[in-house]
């Protein structure tokens, strides 16, 4: 009696297995010149996706099995980019293109559960494998691309986008990420936190609710870091405060706090703390004015007075302190 296999009995295996022969057909009719290039490419990467799906079933522990199904990953994304290209020289057809890429997409979704399962060894079918009446219900979206480590807490209504990395930290909920984020351990963001694309927030970080991280924004942990000393205990606390908005490129050195609702502009190095509702821009940062809840300019009176032109509350300003007199302010 033939011997059956754990990666075998894997659905994903079963779906790569298949997408290997789709793409060895689909390739048959492409020029010869691309023998060597495309064509093996396409290939190649088809059958690096099984090949890893059942050499991570095999590893002993969990960590070297998801290694392997990362790569699996990895392949399978390179290989839709490949059929992308395919299409566009006109080798494959649209609608060879769409069940090509349909194929794969499904197969990531499936990597990213197996990736994302406890039991990483057992087959993903949902009419085989038994769902545990305990386990709360996910309310939150994860691309199939994106990676969430087993301690990861993240709230209802959070989406997670393409290739993002999130480690054992803890997100509220309503949250967003952009493409390309990574969160490492220990760091805490609030509800309603928005974070574009190419954002890495480190150890040490607490972001509170309504915070806003444009693109490429940048965060640091340790003030003097080099590579042959390591100062991992070293890692000095940022906090950004309930609503603060951070711009695209600008820079966080670490030790610092941000204030409630204060405006960092793009491209601003913030060296120190930021006082609540400041306008910050330049490098090193300065503070130029002051800023609504609502993102508007405050223009305050001779008695210190201010309305937002946005929502209508008022502020007031007074000893260099800004506070917002409305009731939610």
């Amino acid at each position: 009696m033939r011997f059956t296999y754990s990666f075998e009995k894997l659905e994903v295996w079963q779906k790569a297995k298949e997408l290997v022969t789709y793409i060895y057909k689909a390739t048959e009719k492409f020029p010869d010149q691309e023998q060597y290039s495309l064509t093996s490419q396409m290939r190649r990467c088809a059958i690096s996706i099984t090949s890893n799906i059942s050499e991570g079933a095999g590893r002993k522990t969990n960590k070297a099995q998801k290694n392997h199904y990362q790569i699996a990953n990895s392949s399978t994304l390179e290989l839709i980019n490949q059929i992308i290209l395919a299409r566009e020289l006109e080798y494959i057809k649209e609608d060879g293109y769409h069940f090509l890429r349909e194929k794969c997409e499904t197969i990531t979704r499936l990597l990213n559960s197996l990736y994302n399962s406890n039991v990483s060894s057992k087959p993903l079918n949902p009419s085989t494998t038994p769902l545990n009446p305990s386990t709360p219900k996910v309310n939150y979206y994860v691309h199939p691309s994106a990676i969430i480590e087993d301690g990861a807490i993240i709230g209802n209504d959070s989406k997670i986008w393409h290739f993002c990395h999130i480690m054992n930290a803890t997100i509220g909920a309503g949250c967003s990420f952009g493409q390309n984020v990574f969160v490492a351990d220990d760091v805490i963001i609030g509800n309603n936190v928005k974070v574009q694309n190419n954002v890495s927030i480190y150890k040490g970080v607490v972001c509170e609710d309504d915070v806003f991280l444009g693109p490429s924004m940048v965060l640091t942990n340790v003030i003097n870091p080099r590579s042959g000393v390591n100062r991992k205990e070293e890692y000095a606390p940022t906090l950004i405060k309930k609503g603060a908005s951070i711009g695209a490129n600008a820079t966080i050195v670490c030790g610092n706090t941000i204030g409630r609702y204060a405006f960092i502009g793009a491209a601003t190095v913030i060296t120190k703390d930021v006082p609540d509702y400041a306008l910050m821009v330049g490098n090193p940062g300065k503070q130029l004015g002051w800023m609504s809840a609502h993102g508007h300019r405050l223009k305050f009176d001779a008695d210190g007075m201010a309305t937002c032109a946005g929502s209508g509350e008022q502020y007031q300003l007074s000893e260099n302190i800004v506070v917002s007199l409305s009731p939610n302010g």
